[in-house]
């Protein structure tokens, strides 16, 4: 007799307590802004893989990988540029692991781990998050340093481009 409310417990805490969903990629994008004193450019990428885990109604996990190839600015010139100087051939992907993940009032925190350009470096991305009709949407902004992985800047007119590129994304996962 005692058993059967043990397996009650076991089945119900394995069904409700996780969820795993995978990034819709018709909808998903993550876009990157850069700037030189001349001129600014953008690029996006809409072939994002990824998933989060959700454990009591909250995104406990997430994991992206966005290739560098995947890219377009709509200008081959540059998109041919960028492949070379962020050696897309010997580096072919970004990837992002959470740590940590600290959720409260629609924002989210992730800690974690990015991958770029063959250097591994701890990432904060703060986000807002939305559910609706089982899809979970994820959006922010954030800014990486090329130099702090060791990507070297190009330079036009004996100036090089900005250190800093700012990306924007927005996730959605069903």
């Amino acid at each position: 007799m005692r058993i059967i409310p043990l397996l009650l417990a076991l089945t119900t805490f394995n069904l409700s307590s996780q969820e795993i969903k995978r990034v819709d990629s018709d909808k998903s994008f993550i876009n990157y802004t850069g700037k030189h004193f001349l001129h600014k450019w953008s690029a996006e990428n809409k072939n994002i893989s990824g998933l989060i885990q959700i454990e009591n109604e909250s995104i406990s996990n997430i994991g992206i990988v966005a290739k560098v190839s995947d890219f377009k600015s709509g200008n081959s010139s540059l998109d041919s540029n960028s492949l070379r100087v962020l050696e897309a051939l010997q580096f072919p992907n970004v990837i992002f692991k959470s740590t940590v993940v600290n959720q409260e009032d629609g924002q989210i925190i992730f800690e974690g781990v990015m991958n770029f350009h063959g250097i591994e470096k701890d990432f904060t991305i703060s986000a807002e998050v939305n559910h609706r009709n089982e899809i979970t949407q994820l959006s922010g902004k954030f800014i990486v340093s090329l130099t702090d992985f060791l990507v070297e800047r190009p330079s036009l007119l004996t100036r090089k481009i900005n250190d800093e590129i700012n990306l924007e994304f927005e996730l959605f996962f069903k």
